[in-house]
């Protein structure tokens, strides 16, 4: 019997080893189907293209999953809203997968009745950021199977061991970040699985599997060099707490594979691109160096200097999009942010010289939001005229934010909380919605509504296009439009 850290090891060993996309071959009879979830969230005018371009997770999912010998089939959903659609759709799949994002609660527990009505033997299992921060509730709530949380990659390579009884078969109770129903149908979790340190090993994505792109040029793209962040702010959720970045020659790798799919625009997931200066001047001269894309990115307000900009900006560089978050120094201490309002300006300023684009986001709504920081904030936008996005704070599971809320009794009930994050479009309406729980004593509901009009005007006046070098602004606001969210009464009320 191997122990758990050699089954552990072999497993990287074995995703290190994977083929390349184009060069997987099916071996096995079981096919994987994977399930991507609408989002109702609202994003500004221009930034449309965030909603269909092919998601890093699935397609590295894909990857992993072809890789492997699976047959793989990828549902995407993402433009269908009515969970009710998905009957009969994936017939022929023994395993489900499904993608659980942070506003997706609603409609994956309804795909999860409907796929166990259609078929109650085959496993169906979760994954992604919010299944991953609270994935005994997932199997609370819904009727799936599994939750793989963390390292997805190496916990599904072993969780298809386990449900195939291949060579390499361990008992679901012996598999790292794994939680699964016992005999009597509770949840149970396995022990956490350590944090990937080499990401090197990760699959390819396959963007292969994404049936609106098949034959055709995919402009946009989502990538990523790290997992992790430094930092540790109250109302952020990371699955991975440590920071861990891939070599420069990986970075490489990936961006001349791609890049026979002819993406223009690429979006990095990194939580904060510049952390390390040094490594990020490799990455402009060596893996993006024989390639001609736009691309945005988040990053920490005063990590960044003139030279690492001007030589991002050489690279593509298109906008840089950085929490800002507040304007008021008690609330951004209790945010945990380490950042001041004369950092941001300092960054506006070298933005400014430099001839990027930068954008502010920022939450509206925390416990220390009075009429004196809104009025401060209301006035750094119009000054600025640099704020991207605004929405008014949100207690996301796994969050310290959130923990202190179930401590303090904020937050109730947590499925009806989950509810509400799926029905939460980062719009104005969302204050009127009875599950808008509003954490400042100091403004009514109101007056907040009142400061998100004001603030948002500046975004609604500027719209984004990747493709235009200059910031264009209307003469009016353009209301950004609702998406529609997920019917929460289709449900057979199990579990409430």
């Amino acid at each position: 019997m191997r122990s758990g850290r050699e089954n552990s090891a072999e497993t990287i060993r074995r995703v290190a080893a994977l083929p390349l996309p184009h060069e997987a071959e099916a071996a096995h009879r079981t096919s994987f189907g994977l399930l991507v979830p609408p989002s109702v969230f609202v994003v500004p005018r221009g930034w449309e293209w965030t909603h269909t371009a092919p998601f890093e997770g699935p397609s590295l999912i894909a990857g992993l999953v072809r890789g492997l010998g699976y047959p793989f089939r990828l549902f995407d959903q993402r433009e269908d809203f009515d969970p009710e659609h998905l009957r009969g759709l994936t017939t022929g799949c023994d395993i489900v997968g499904i993608s659980v994002f942070g506003d997706s609660f609603t409609y994956v527990r309804r795909a999860v009745e409907i796929l166990k009505e259609e078929n109650p033997a085959r496993p169906v299992v979760l994954g992604g950021p919010l299944a991953t921060a609270v994935p005994r509730l997932f199997l609370e709530a819904t009727r799936a199977d599994f939750v793989v949380a963390g390292e997805g990659e190496l916990t599904l390579t072993e969780l298809l061991d386990h449900l195939t009884g291949n060579e390499w078969a361990l008992p679901k109770e012996q598999i790292p970040g794994l939680t699964w129903r016992d005999g009597t149908g509770a949840a149970r979790s396995n022990s956490p699985r350590p944090q990937l340190t080499d990401l090197d090993v990760l699959p390819f994505q396959d963007f292969t599997v994404w049936e609106r792109f098949r034959g055709k040029t995919i402009p946009e793209i989502y990538l990523s060099y790290s997992r992790g962040c430094a930092n540790s702010c109250t109302f952020c959720y990371r699955a991975f707490p440590k920071l861990n970045m891939k070599s420069v020659e990986r970075v490489k790798r990936e961006i001349d594979y791609y890049a026979a799919f002819g993406f223009g625009m690429a979006w990095w997931n990194d939580l904060t691109f510049v952390t390390d200066r040094e490594y990020v001047h490799r990455l402009m001269r060596a893996a993006f160096q024989d390639h001609s894309f736009r691309w945005n990115a988040f990053s920490r307000v005063g990590l960044l200097d003139e030279e690492t900009l001007l030589l991002m900006k050489e690279k593509g560089l298109d906008i840089v999009l950085y929490g800002m978050e507040s304007v008021s120094g008690a609330v951004l201490d209790s945010y945990r942010k380490g950042i001041s309002t004369s950092a941001m300006i300092d960054t506006i300023e070298l933005h400014r010289r430099c001839g990027v684009k930068v954008g502010g986001l920022f939450i509206i709504g925390a416990p220390g939001d009075d009429r004196r920081s809104m009025d401060d904030l209301i006035g750094f936008c119009n000054e600025f005229r640099e704020v991207t996005r605004v929405k008014y704070l949100s207690a996301l599971p796994g969050t310290v934010f959130y923990r202190q809320c179930l401590k303090d009794g904020v937050i109730r009930d947590e499925v009806k909380h989950l509810e509400w994050l799926s029905e939460e479009q980062s719009i104005e309406e969302d204050i009127a919605h009875e599950g808008f729980v509003k954490f400042t004593e100091h403004l009514s509901k109101e007056e907040l509504r009142s400061i998100y009009r004001e603030v948002n005007h500046r975004i609604e006046v500027r719209p984004y296009d990747y493709r235009n070098a200059d910031n264009v602004f209307l003469g009016e606001g353009e209301k950004f439009v609702r998406r529609k969210p997920i019917d929460s009464t289709k449900r057979t009320g199990m579990n409430r």
